[in-house]
Parts: structure tokens; sequence; C-alpha cells
């Protein structure tokens, strides 16, 4: 693990004009890997925004990172979720193929946050397929094997850290923490999130120090 986990709340000066962006935009359910539906990647809708908001992201990380001369990939979505229609919480899960992950809060809805968790218990039942069921189709969750299989996922870890969802919050995390929704917010309302996976950080006028890997060798 190598990347701190930050919170840091009025992160956008003008959130309402994010919001408003997101409203301009198509959302479509995927393939049942996550909860409700998202944009395309934004890099290939609004490149001026991405770059912008990506490039503020890292600077919560490194405030001095354009006199670092550091570069980074990314994958960027608006990510919204119906709570009347998801009823339990999420289950707890890493994101794979990225070094850390940024969600930004852009709903009024202050209990749908995210969790931070520890492993307790192996193995992890994937439950791959069931999640997928019930996530393209939310009446699923209401099914007893959708339940025991969240329970059985649930019960492998312990709750270490948990963010309330407040407005224009950004929070930031290396991608390998396990984490996931405890609760997805009251009914008929929407939970608006832009989310971001970073990978390939590196500087390249010097060797890029990782804030985990600096503090612990004190």
């Amino acid at each position: 693990m190598l990347w701190p986990t930050l919170c840091i709340d009025n992160f956008f000066q003008n959130p309402e004009s994010i919001i408003n962006f997101s409203k301009k935009l198509e959302f479509t359910k995927t393939q049942g890997f996550w909860p409700g539906e998202r944009t395309k990647c934004l890099s290939t809708i609004d490149i001026n925004f991405f770059n912008s908001s990506t490039n503020k992201i890292i600077k919560s990380l490194y405030p001095d990172s354009s006199n670092m001369n550091i570069r980074w990939n990314a994958n960027q979505y608006f990510q919204k979720i119906k709570t009347d229609e998801h009823k339990l919480a999420g289950f707890i899960h890493q994101d794979i193929d990225c070094e850390f992950t940024s969600i930004i809060y852009l709903s009024d809805e202050k209990e749908a946050g995210t969790a931070l968790f520890k492993k307790i218990k192996d193995p992890v039942p994937s439950h791959t397929e069931i999640k997928q069921k019930g996530y393209l189709e939310t009446n699923n969750q209401n099914k007893k094997y959708f339940k025991k299989a969240l329970k059985q996922n649930r019960d492998c870890f312990l709750k270490t850290l948990e963010f309330s969802s407040l407005k224009n919050r950004m929070i930031l995390f290396d991608s390998s923490n396990f984490h996931g929704v405890n609760n997805f917010g009251k009914k008929q309302k929407e939970r608006l999130t832009l989310i971001t996976f970073f990978t390939n950080i590196v500087r390249l006028d010097a060797p890029l120090r990782f804030h985990v890997n600096e503090s612990t060798k004190l």
C-alpha cells in the first residue's frame, strides 16, 4: 500500500457547474460490476474537464505537481445510483488495475458515503454472478440468495473508517483498500459521484516519493 487516505471538503469552487455538466451526459448500465449507471470515460467526452479535474486531484497529493513533471493515466466517470432501487449495502471490494481511487460526492445526501474495511476472514466468497444479477436488475436484491451472498461477503470484513457523503467532498484512498457503501441513502434520491481511477503515476525528472513509504520508514 503506497497511497494515503485523504478527505477534502469544498473541493470544487463551483460544484453546481459540475452537476449541471453531468446532467447533459448519457448514463448507461454496464455488466453489473457496480450499482447504478455510469457515463463513458470523461476523457472521451470533454478532455479539458478531464485534465483540469484530474490535475486538481493530483495536487491534493503533490501541491507542487506543476513543477515536478508528474504524469499519470486515469479513467474518470460520473456515476449515479437511484437510492430507492438499491435498498441494501454494497459488496465490499477492491478496485483492481489502478493505484488509487478518488470519489467526489455531488448529491445532497449525507448518508451514502464510503467505508474502508480490513479483511478478517478468508476466503472471501466472490459471488460475482449473484452480484451482477442484483446490480443489473435491482429487484433481485430482494431475493434470499442475494441477501445471503451479501452477508457472507460483509462478514469477512471489519470497518475501520467511514466517510459521510457531504456534497462536494473528495475522498482518496489506495485502491488496494477494501471498501464499500454501507447505505446508498434515502429513498427517492439519487447518489451522484465523480469517480476517478489513477494508474501509472510517475515523475519524469526524479524518483517519485510515496507518502506511506516515506512516513513508515522513519
